[in-house]
């Protein structure tokens, strides 16, 4: 499989670039998503001329605008500098399918980044690093997530999966997109969208429906859009619940008593917080399999990443 693009912080894959010398390497980036995701590092802080070691900056309130300044030495500000390099590098990452941050940093922090005022006293509303600010201007659709948040397997997950799903649109609709693509494309991920949101799903068949009728570029870039929204709610136990039952529809003419009893049984007890989502998952993509249903086999939902990376073993 060719590797997807993907940004990170260059410190996470363990680059000695933070501002005392050291990294933060992390194993799940560096040993185990490297083997999909094909990484482009960036230090701002570096790539602005700051050097290794330097000295600590943070985020700091200066007149209601958050600015980013030197720890001790406030008349070194660095906000123009990251601003302008978030605007040059915006085009040059046009083509990556993601990000991964280092959370807390006041260049690369994308959630609750400590702000202070300037007498040096923590603040009590956080905000963006000013480089993460800048790019997420640039490329607000990118799923952009922290190395820090990934350790929690809901949050992991769903970064993961808009990764893979924005990788699948910009390789199989984005160049040329039509109205047949954006179907095929809807329809891959029927299942996948009702587990993240009912309503957003309902919204993007409506806009399907339009394909034939309103230009294909507007139908395109609004499609992608809401897409995107829907995948970024965290699905939840009961709506996974919903669409586990509804592909158990496809199967139920299919199935002996005692095996569609035991995928019940599965996902009662899923629901139950008993056992893991990938119990019942696997048993319905083992009979989809078996009687080669080819609407279920096509769902991203059975398959939205590699087996390998084992998520919904945790979910």
């Amino acid at each position: 499989m060719k590797k997807i693009k993907v940004g990170i912080s260059a410190c996470l894959l363990g680059q000695a670039v933070r501002f005392n010398g050291s990294h933060k390497n992390s194993p799940f980036c560096s040993e185990v998503l490297s083997k999909w995701f094909d990484f482009t590092p960036v230090c701002p802080e570096l790539e602005i001329g700051m050097g290794v070691p330097r000295e600590p900056i943070r985020l700091v309130n200066e007149n209601n605008q958050i600015r980013v300044k030197n720890v001790t030495d406030q008349s070194k500000d660095y906000t123009e500098e990251l601003y302008a390099l978030a605007e040059k590098r915006a085009p040059e990452l046009d083509d990556l399918c993601g990000y991964i941050f280092m959370q807390k940093s006041p260049s690369c922090g994308v959630f609750r980044v400590k702000v202070y005022n300037q007498n040096g006293m923590p603040e009590t509303n956080p905000a963006m690093g000013a480089f993460a600010y800048k790019l997420k201007e640039h490329h607000p659709l990118m799923p952009m997530e922290e190395a820090g948040r990934l350790n929690d397997i809901r949050l992991r997950e769903n970064f993961i999966i808009r990764v893979f799903a924005n990788h699948d649109w910009r390789e199989n609709v984005l160049s040329q997109p039509t109205a047949k693509k954006i179907v095929e494309f809807h329809t891959r991920y029927k299942f996948l969208l009702q587990a993240h949101s009912e309503a957003d799903y309902r919204k993007l068949g409506q806009l399907v429906a339009q394909a034939g009728v309103k230009p294909i570029d507007d139908i395109s870039t609004e499609y992608f859009r809401l897409f995107t929204e829907c995948l970024s709610y965290i699905a939840k136990i009961n709506n996974h619940v919903n669409v586990l039952m509804h592909m158990l529809g496809f199967l139920k003419s299919k199935l002996p008593s005692e095996a569609k009893s035991s995928i019940l049984k599965s996902i009662d007890r899923y629901k139950d917080q008993k056992i893991n989502l990938i119990v019942p998952v696997t048993m319905l993509k083992h009979y989809v399999e078996l009687h080669n249903i080819e609407y279920l086999l096509n769902q991203k939902y059975l398959s939205p990443y590699p087996y390998e990376l084992g998520l919904r073993n945790d979910l």
